[in-house]
């Protein structure tokens, strides 16, 4: 892998890899204190399962991991179709985030309307234990309806 300095001179720091990958992508990346640090990924287990659950969530985790960091879960419940174009005949679609640092969600609101979607914050950290499980709902649903081609849109009244 060859991060290089990148994360050294970056405001945000996305981690979209395999979890399984995810030891020697922080072991390369070195500190990422003081960082915003988006994290992307699921971790599934055999069978289609969440490895964490109702009470903490690879975010959780990966905040523990990095304690100098500002951890948000975000772009993790839908496919790549819909990170490419999120635009839909209804709307754009939903992309939920969540994370405990107050003076970073402006950020991570703008960074997810940048990319196309609707922001909606969905609250603190502890809330990705919510957010995590909608990728296995997403898949799910793609399954059954035989299309990728879907994505979660909130609607207000």
């Amino acid at each position: 892998m060859l991060v290089g300095a990148a994360p050294r001179d970056a405001t945000v720091v996305v981690l979209a890899v395999p979890y399984g990958a995810l030891d020697s992508v922080l072991a390369e990346v070195g500190s990422l204190t003081g960082k915003v640090v988006v994290d992307c990924t699921n971790v599934v287990e055999r069978g289609m399962t969440l490895k964490y659950g109702h009470t903490t969530s690879a975010a959780e985790e990966l905040q523990k991991r990095l304690p100098g960091a500002h951890v948000f879960k975000s772009f993790n419940a839908q496919g790549a179709e819909n990170l490419a174009s999120p635009d839909y005949p209804g709307g754009r679609a939903t992309n939920f985030f969540c994370g405990d640092d107050p003076n970073s969600r402006q950020l991570i609101q703008q960074l997810v309307e940048e990319v196309g979607f609707e922001a909606v914050d969905a609250g603190p950290l502890k809330n990705a234990r919510l957010l995590e499980p909608m990728m296995l709902l997403w898949v799910a649903c793609a399954q059954n309806l035989g299309t990728r081609d879907i994505a979660f849109r909130l609607l207000r009244r």
